[in-house]
């Protein structure tokens, strides 16, 4: 799996920068959509969608989860969805949140992640074998 790094911002000489991969998530007719997700290896989770695309998707609902965020703890939605990994159907829980799509630590376990840190840089994404 491969992305590209993007900035975001800049603060005097010093940019910031998000590292963002393409992910396929399926929808209850398991027709799936492609959505452009930022990799963020603070987040344990497998996968964060916002409101809009969690009901663009149908997906289910499952539970109601109290996490730890930057900004305190939060109560979280939680739904099931199926994403293509490696070409592989997987199914994953989905946080639902007010923010950008995110893929987590759930996702990236046994994976080798590499990113260049640099506008238009390379992010990779290889399964371990």
């Amino acid at each position: 799996m491969r992305g590209a790094v993007r900035q975001i911002g800049r603060d005097g000489p010093v940019a910031f920068w998000e590292p963002e991969v393409e992910i396929a998530i399926a929808g209850v007719n398991l027709d799936f959509i492609t959505v452009t997700a930022v990799v963020d290896t603070a987040f344990t989770g497998a996968l964060a969608l916002p409101s809009r695309i969690v009901q663009e998707l149908g997906l289910t609902y499952q539970d109601e989860r109290l996490v730890r965020l930057a900004a305190g703890t939060s109560r979280v939605r939680i739904y099931g969805a199926a994403v293509s990994w490696f070409g592989r159907p997987r199914a994953v829980p989905v946080h639902e949140t007010d923010d950008k799509p995110l893929i987590g630590n759930m996702l990236l376990n046994n994976c080798r992640l590499a990113i260049d840190f640099r506008e238009g840089g390379d992010v990779t994404i290889q399964p371990l074998q």
